[in-house]
């Protein structure tokens, strides 16, 4: 599987915002799941969410979306797919807090953490998609530090061979992710 990470922190970049007022906090009430549409429209999505957001998780979501990608957006050698005539797409990110509030504002935690599920995802033989995990400034419960956007695509000859490979990579990639979280990360972000 192809996989990569960056880091994007800075003034005017995007981050990950989980005091934003549309926040479900499927933490502390999983059941509000059914409030986020895109996950009552991918089974794969609401699985993983829940696993995400699981009492025993050290990290939770804080928000996420799906979108449908066009040929052109697919790069054969970046998907690690075969080229051959019609292709489509499926894409989907993630936003991941660590539930630590020490390592929340830890960089270098962030780094070894998405360092080490690259790593991993890119032992995985799943072909037709590619993970890329960026850090980025982050706010949660009223602190500031680092979170990390989980993008998962997976790509095939037509749109159902497209949402099967973006599920099975989309699943790989929150596994990866929720495996190799840092020593230490605890559940002390309420």
């Amino acid at each position: 599987m192809e996989a990569d990470w960056a880091a994007e922190v800075g003034a005017g970049l995007p981050g990950v915002e989980a005091d934003w007022a549309g926040f479900v906090d499927l933490r502390i009430n999983p059941f509000r799941l059914s409030e986020i549409a895109e996950a009552s429209e991918y089974p794969a999505l609401w699985e993983m969410l829940v696993d995400l957001n699981d009492t025993f998780s050290r990290v939770f979501s804080v928000k996420c979306d799906v979108w449908a990608l066009g040929a052109e957006e697919i790069d054969p050698l970046e998907f690690d797919c075969v080229a051959s005539g019609k292709i489509a797409g499926m894409a989907s990110y993630i936003d991941i807090v660590l539930r630590d509030d020490f390592l929340l504002t830890a960089f270098a935690w962030h780094e070894r953490w998405a360092r080490a599920a690259v790593d991993r995802l890119r032992a995985s033989p799943l072909r037709a998609g590619r993970v890329d995990l960026v850090i980025r400034a982050a706010r949660a419960g009223g602190r500031e530090g680092f979170g990390i956007t989980l993008y998962a695509a997976g790509c095939g000859a037509d749109t159902q061979a497209a949402r099967g490979a973006w599920e099975g990579i989309l699943r790989a990639g929150v596994a990866a992710t929720m495996e190799t979280v840092p020593p230490g990360a605890s559940s002390s972000i309420g």
